[in-house]
């Protein structure tokens, strides 16, 4: 049985963050955006951009808060997951 002290394999996006490159709707220009983040600001024009982000286990994992922490639980929460924002 997997521990959480390990970690599950649908958190590691969250815990284990790394940059993706999404480019502005707006002008084009190439956005750096953590895969933990659900927006980032384009450095060249302003636009937000969003990336997409599929179901989380954030969604529906009653561990999840403990996997990956009240503070980034909290603030993935609030900011809307992928199922909230495809509605």
């Amino acid at each position: 049985m997997m521990s959480l002290f390990r970690g599950c394999p649908g958190a590691v996006n969250i815990r284990e963050v790394k940059p993706e490159e999404i480019e502005c709707p707006e002008c084009g220009h190439m956005v750096e955006i953590w895969s933990d983040e659900l927006t980032a600001r384009c450095s060249n024009c302003g636009a937000s951009v969003s990336r997409e982000q599929g179901p989380s286990c954030i969604d529906w994992c009653s561990f999840a808060e403990e996997c990956i922490g009240t503070d980034k639980y909290r603030q993935l929460k609030n900011s809307g997951t992928a199922t909230e924002q495809a509605s």
